[in-house]
């Protein structure tokens, strides 16, 4: 009699849904075996654009959301666009 291992679920793929990260991260772009590394290192220099990373299974609620004035989203959204550009007039 052999024991099977339980198989490990893979882990959903993930979309980014903020603003576009020059050399780094598209709006809309799914990512399906992990962020690649430019965008891990965005996220430790900029938190906030984690929570801009979304399950493809909530992208369209989100999506709405990010649209929504006044969401958590749409604020997280208006948060990072603002410390971006700020970091551009450097």
């Amino acid at each position: 009699m052999s024991i099977k291992k339980p198989v490990a679920a893979a882990a959903e793929p993930v979309a980014y849904i903020g603003p576009d990260l020059k050399n780094i991260a598209i709006n809309g772009t799914v990512y399906v075996c992990g962020l690649p590394k430019a965008l891990q290192e965005k996220i430790e220099e900029i938190p906030a654009i984690k929570g801009l990373v979304v399950p493809i299974s909530n992208l369209a609620n989100a999506g709405v959301a990010i649209r929504t004035q006044g969401t958590a989203l749409n604020n997280l959204y208006n948060a990072v666009c603002a410390k971006l550009q700020h970091q551009q007039e450097k």
